[in-house]
């Protein structure tokens, strides 16, 4: 009997702590509280429109001098297009304020019949200074019959090293 019921609550504890949602908090670089240069940041945006199901972005530091930049975009039905744009910006120190350094776009269509009902980018953009702060403001639009519903996001600062 002891072990049935260690059993249950053992399998209670794992099925709670499994479904409990996290969140990253958001920092702002003003109040200095930005993130460490090992540290991730992910921000999850869960709208549930009428296709998009949900979109995520992150900023890592994969410590070589690069931005590493993880997007995705996913649907809840299938779509004729997913775009998603990044525009990546710096903390000038100057002015104390953000400035754009880059913007990227990437299209996605359907390919050899397939439904496209998600899209994801996941790459290490070099070409900017090292030990800087940096931050990700993102889209995810999706088109479907001539229509779109779109969906913003974005990071926290983070400091990008070698």
């Amino acid at each position: 009997m002891k072990k049935i019921v260690k059993s249950v609550l053992i399998g209670l504890a794992v099925t709670i702590l499994g479904t409990m949602p996290t969140l990253a908090s958001v920092k702002d670089i003003e109040n200095q509280n930005t993130l460490n240069s090992h540290e991730v940041m992910v921000k999850i945006y869960d709208r549930r429109g009428n296709w998009i199901a949900d979109g995520m972005l992150s900023i890592s530091n994969p410590r070589n001098g690069r931005i590493g930049i993880y997007m995705t975009t996913q649907c809840h039905v299938p779509v004729d297009e997913i775009q998603m744009d990044i525009a990546v910006e710096q903390y000038d120190t100057g002015i104390k304020d953000w400035k754009q350094v880059d913007y990227l776009t990437y299209n996605f269509y359907p390919e050899n019949g397939k439904n496209l009902t998600e899209a994801t980018i996941d790459i290490q953009l070099a070409g900017h200074p090292a030990n800087q702060t940096y931050r990700l403001q993102g889209w995810h639009t999706v088109f479907l019959n001539g229509s779109f519903e779109d969906l913003e996001s974005a990071t926290s600062g983070i400091q990008i090293t070698n």
